[in-house]
């Protein structure tokens, strides 16, 4: 059966001090749980707005680089097929949220950055991306959130690639403004 918490080392037979198998299962079926949470969540928030996840992941990702972003890049970042990039750029650029430009570096490139009517949305992005996280992990205490934020960050930096920036620090907040020079 499956419990809200995952269980401790008091729980374990006599002698087990290593993870089992079932240890493994109950934490990737409570992470699943909370995503699934966290989306729903965000999909009712970003509905209004006329946004999907997708669409917020591309603009969160431009506005972390702080410049024009290329097509792959986007589609490397975000770990999808360039299509899907193709195909959400579309409905963004639809929307008047970001615009399209050949790269004059390389005219086989395309160079996506965010309108004016694009930046204007940040902060409200960022509100409700608040109210969504808040809704999820305010039945954590300030010390819980940290040490999830901890571990959380040893998982997704464990599957970092050599030329990710995973290990750059905190991950970039939604909304936030790009620091300069980086």
């Amino acid at each position: 059966m499956l419990t809200n918490r995952a269980p401790s080392r008091e729980t374990r037979p006599a002698g087990r001090s290593s993870p089992s198998d079932e240890d493994f299962a109950q934490l990737a079926e409570l992470l699943v749980r909370t995503s699934r949470r966290l989306r729903r969540s965000s999909m009712a928030e970003l509905g209004p707005m006329g946004l999907t996840p997708a669409q917020v992941r591309v603009i969160r990702h431009i506005v972390a680089v702080g410049r024009p972003v290329r097509m792959a890049d986007i589609a490397a970042a975000l770990e999808v097929v360039p299509r899907t990039a193709t195909s959400v750029v579309d409905d963004l650029e639809a929307a008047n949220l970001v615009a399209r430009a050949t790269d004059p570096r390389d005219r086989r490139s395309v160079l996506v950055s965010l309108t004016d009517e694009g930046a204007l949305l940040l902060d409200r992005i960022a509100q409700a991306r608040r109210r969504t996280a808040e809704s999820i992990f305010s039945a954590l205490s300030p010390k819980e959130r940290g040490e999830l934020t901890r571990l959380l960050t040893v998982c997704c930096e464990a599957d970092c690639r050599p030329n990710d920036q995973c290990g750059s620090g905190r991950p970039q907040l939604l909304g936030a403004r790009p620091r300069r020079g980086h």
